[in-house]
């Protein structure tokens, strides 16, 4: 009697115990999945052969350099401009700048646009964007779905006792992340260097002034134009310089303001860490679009030009661990595959509009997985077309075609359109049916941009 009831319990612990396995392996799927947060980053006119996670020799990016080590590197990531307003545009919203999108400063978002930010805010996230580039804020609409939005100039001294406005944005994004930190956020910074006036604080001043970069020409003239680096160095840059002819103090001057942009991303990574962030957070660095240093005779200055060194930008995707493994991506990709690649990690579903394509595939292992042709856009004066080799450039005023082989001539300097028949009519088929295929814009979207807005663009560079 005794042995029956110890076996009978036996029985019962046993059918116990694999009810309990069953309800376990049903339930598992059902399991709430904690998303993690998101930390875009963007650095304005940032080269991403500057980087030394890119190769560059000088120390410039240790901070960037780390988080490279434990994600992804892509080393072919194109923008879809060299000009800030639709640059920011495609990011948020995964769109080619053309027809209907942002072609400048003081263009509107068309409404009923998907945006990032809306997508994740209606997600549940908390959405928050920090940038100290006022220029972004007169992009009509950009500003929408963000919980806050920050844009707005501080103040430092520079070596000659001018006061520049400059960016001071790391202790007000600490107090917003302090804020969130039980919630799910997006949060998108901004910073303004390595853009002009280039003027870190005064203890970054002679961090690489020492430094020869051994330039073919060091000593150029300044331009005429006071704005435009066309021709020589910008008026407006040599006038905070003393007049500096010297090519070699701008290139580490633009270097030294990199690295006091990587020390913010320094701070703002060890706060993540000290808060107990720094795992349930996907980091993605990249820039708006880069900067000529000289190439084709333009000089610290963006826009005008569609060449590699303002349109080939760093991205870098570190995710929560254990998310990712260091790897090296050469596959092309672009801009506008950024926001798809947020939802794909967030398991939210893409909407039609966004045209780019989530990277996970290629971040996975999957080499196949790639944008076999990227566009750039400068409103309606150029537009590129860009494989892993080539590239072809036309301008609309002139109607002149570029056909650069990227393999060869990564500087862009001999034009092969006649020699490389073949491949320019190719590659002009790409282009033309891509314009042909646009559909033609309803409306205009263009706004007339206020007096304190023109001043504050004008500040920057953007205007005469």
């Amino acid at each position: 009697m005794k042995e029956s009831k110890i076996y009978n319990k036996i029985i019962v612990f046993f059918f116990s115990f694999i009810i309990l396995i069953g309800a376990f392996l049903f339930l598992k799927p059902f399991k709430k999945t904690i998303k993690p947060n998101i930390l875009l980053i963007t650095l304005d006119a940032l080269r991403y052969d500057h980087l030394g996670c890119y190769g560059y020799k000088r120390d410039t990016s240790p901070n960037i350099d780390r988080i490279a080590e434990v994600g992804a590197l892509f080393l072919n990531a194109i923008a879809q401009s060299s000009h800030t307003a639709p640059c920011m545009y495609s990011i948020l919203t995964s769109a080619y700048p053309s027809e209907c999108g942002v072609a400048s400063f003081g263009d509107q978002i068309p409404d009923n646009t998907p945006t990032l930010s809306n997508l994740l805010k209606v997600s549940g996230y908390k959405t928050g964007f920090f940038s100290s580039h006022v220029g972004i804020a007169t992009i009509r609409g950009f500003d929408e779905s963000f919980d806050t939005f920050y844009s707005i100039w501080t103040f430092r001294e520079d070596l000659n006792n001018k006061s520049i406005k400059v960016t001071d944005i790391n202790p007000r994004i600490i107090k917003w992340i302090e804020k969130n930190k039980k919630e799910k956020f997006f949060l998108w910074v901004h910073y303004l260097e390595p853009h002009y006036p280039m003027n870190p604080p005064l203890a970054y001043s002679k961090l690489f002034l020492d430094y020869n970069y051994n330039t073919i020409e060091p000593k150029v003239k300044i331009s005429d134009n006071d704005v435009f680096g066309l021709g020589g160095i910008p008026r407006r840059l040599a006038n905070l310089n003393n007049d500096i002819t010297d090519l070699n103090y701008y290139i580490n001057l633009y270097d030294t303001t990199i690295r006091y942009a990587d020390d913010q991303i320094g701070e703002l990574v060890q706060y993540l860490k000290k808060m107990g962030l720094d795992n349930k957070t996907v980091i993605i660095i990249s820039s708006d679009h880069g900067e000529s240093l000289g190439e084709h005779d333009l000089y610290f200055t963006h826009g005008f030009q569609l060449y590699e060194g303002l349109v080939r930008v760093p991205l870098i995707i570190k995710g929560a661990a254990p998310f990712l493994k260091k790897k090296k991506i050469a596959a092309q990709v672009q801009q506008v595959d950024i926001a798809p690649t947020i939802l794909e990690i967030l398991k939210i579903k893409k909407p039609l509009s966004m045209i780019g394509t989530g990277l996970m595939p290629l971040i996975k292992g999957n080499d196949d997985y790639s944008r076999e042709y990227a566009f750039s856009f400068l409103g309606g004066d150029k537009i590129a077309v860009r494989t892993n080799e080539w590239k072809l450039i036309y301008t609309f005023n002139n109607k002149e075609y570029e056909l650069y082989n990227l393999k060869d001539d990564p500087g862009e300097l001999s034009n092969v359109v006649s020699a490389e028949k073949e491949k320019f009519v190719f590659l002009k088929n790409k282009m033309d049916t891509f314009v042909k295929d646009k559909k033609p814009c309803p409306e205009k979207h263009r706004v007339i941009l206020g007096e304190d807005e023109k001043e504050k663009l004008k500040s920057l560079g953007y205007a005469q």
